[in-house]
């Protein structure tokens, strides 16, 4: 009964969020799908965020979410360079530990990749980050 109670409050609280920043970009219809699941341990993106220049381009976007009763960063993280220029992508993938990691990649002046490296999702668990060589299973 708490449970059909409280998914339309954050359903609600999700869409009223989403349009209290003005920015259409915000709205994901995948987050919401994913709170509208059964399982508590789901990640999903509650606050989408956008962090600005003084000259008003993007410096940072992405989603702050929750992930076992955390708020953590999930799916993609943007960087640019203060020209507007997208400089590195972070994918967040929070999920038990020793399954969690995190994709960093760098890009040159052209958007080619420089870099592409998979690390464990240290800020999670709180412990040191390492590379991996491959995506847990």
């Amino acid at each position: 009964m708490k449970k059909i109670i409280i998914l339309p409050l954050i359903f609600l609280f999700i869409v009223c969020h989403s349009f209290a920043n003005s920015v259409k970009e915000n709205f994901d219809h995948y987050a919401i799908s994913l709170i509208m699941s059964s399982s508590s341990n789901t990640p999903f993106c509650y606050s989408f965020l956008i962090d600005y220049y003084p000259n008003g381009q993007i410096k940072e976007r992405g989603c702050q979410g929750h992930y076992n009763a955390t708020g953590v960063f999930v799916g993609n993280w943007y960087e640019y360079d203060i020209s507007g220029m997208l400089v590195r992508t972070k994918y967040y993938h929070p999920d038990e530990f020793g399954k969690d990691y995190k994709i960093i990649m760098t890009y040159d002046r052209n958007g080619k990749i420089l870099t592409k490296k998979i690390f464990n999702y240290d800020d999670l668990y709180e412990n040191e980050e390492v590379e991996l060589h491959e995506i847990p299973k």
